[in-house]
């Protein structure tokens, strides 16, 4: 019964369909523009409806080593095992931000919302003649910021401020966690140089869009 079902389905698919002797069979691929078959079309059609993550392109196509793109992705996907995150799991945690002492830490707070990261943001982002892309007061999502800050910026400064802006974040995070569990004291001053050390070094690897970010006022190796 279920065969002659599935036969008379198929009679109605095809009713219409009148066949042409004088053309030759082709195949179409409704996947692509031109019906032609492709692997990125098959990979497209194979994610329809699936969720985009909207920041990708500032993330894994700017220079910066990949451990550091690995912690923005998590940061922006609000994966970073946090305080927040911790005390869901029932986990030990510092019961408030460890860079500022002032609120719950989240990844966002860290990285833009926190007093600390303020004046860090803010003393970079002066000395690189950039003061308009400080994070403002009630920003808080680091993703949100960063798009903004790279449209307020000439097209050539895009790439370079991309990589600054993970880097920053990156030694953010990194002094966060060196006043977590080594006790360090917070110091603005310190994430500046090691920001300034470490940029040097990214230019040495290859980063010249970054390289031409920084040489309009950070002094390299200072």
């Amino acid at each position: 019964m279920q065969v002659l079902v599935e036969y008379l389905q198929l009679w109605n698919l095809v009713d219409e369909i009148y066949l042409q002797p004088d053309t030759a069979d082709q195949h179409i691929w409704h996947f692509s523009r031109h019906g032609t078959y492709s692997s990125k079309s098959a990979y497209d059609a194979f994610h329809t409806g699936s969720i985009t993550f909207g920041p990708w392109q500032r993330v894994w196509k700017t220079w910066a080593p990949l451990r550091c793109k690995f912690f923005i992705w998590l940061a922006i996907k609000n994966k970073v095992r946090t305080a927040d995150k911790l005390a869901k799991r029932g986990l030990p945690h510092p019961a408030a931000c460890p860079l500022c002492d002032q609120a719950e830490e989240t990844v966002q707070h860290i990285l833009v919302s926190c007093v600390f990261a303020w004046r860090a943001w803010t003393l970079i982002l002066h000395e690189l003649g950039l003061p308009a892309i400080v994070p403002q007061p009630g920003c808080t999502r680091f993703s949100n910021w960063w798009c903004q800050s790279i449209k307020s910026v000439e097209k050539n400064l895009r790439k370079g401020l991309n990589s600054l802006i993970i880097l920053v974040a990156w030694e953010i995070w990194k002094h966060r966690n060196e006043c977590d569990f080594e006790g360090v004291v917070p110091c603005v001053q310190q994430v500046r140089h090691v920001v300034v050390e470490e940029g040097s070094v990214w230019c040495l690897a290859g980063a010249s869009a970054f390289q031409d970010l920084l040489l309009r006022r950070l002094p390299l190796g200072s």
